[in-house]
């Protein structure tokens, strides 16, 4: 905000700017103190991208074997299809938010069936980094179960990045 600028907003010509810092003053910061929240970033003056802990892939057709199924048989299942090397271990997850609802309580991040694997462990940060976010990813949902880990793992780009992670390490060696 310029001195001019200042001056304009005394005599009602301009609305006064003001400017807070990242975390500071928006309505997502946390309101149990600390410097702010750990779930935005800023990217551009005035957009806020959120991190999330879940990689979510687009919505694809259940295979035949997962039609009609459970969510706790469909855990069981997705075990025994999984063609995955890094091995996917899929649970039932809630993650709540840091954001709170109308009635005082956490409003759910993410609610359904999600995975921890080795690849995503290892490069969770790199592929949220390549898409712009701070934080690692932490879990993928379900129809990365479908897409990759029971169909082609090379789909996944959590496979992709820990296979290229280990060839270059095993060109070193050489």
């Amino acid at each position: 905000m310029s001195f001019l600028d200042s001056l304009l907003s005394l005599f009602g010509k301009k609305k006064p700017v003001t400017k807070t810092p990242a975390g500071f003053g928006n309505s997502n910061t946390r309101r149990f103190g600390g410097m702010g929240n750990n779930n935005t970033t800023t990217t551009a003056p005035g957009t806020v991208r959120k991190n999330r802990q879940v990689y979510e892939t687009r919505k694809v057709e259940a295979p035949e074997w997962a039609q009609g199924l459970s969510k706790t048989d469909l855990i069981m299942e997705i075990g025994k299809h999984v063609q995955c090397r890094f091995v996917p271990k899929f649970e039932m997850k809630r993650i709540m938010s840091t954001n709170i609802g109308p009635d005082g309580n956490l409003i759910p991040e993410f609610d359904g069936i999600a995975a921890s694997c080795g690849a995503l462990q290892q490069t969770g940060l790199k592929v949220a980094r390549q898409q712009g976010l701070t934080q690692a990813y932490r879990y993928v949902d379900e129809h990365m179960a479908y897409r990759a880990c029971c169909a082609t793992p090379a789909k996944c780009p959590f496979y992709q990045a820990a296979t290229g992670d280990m060839d270059a390490v095993n060109k070193q060696r050489k």
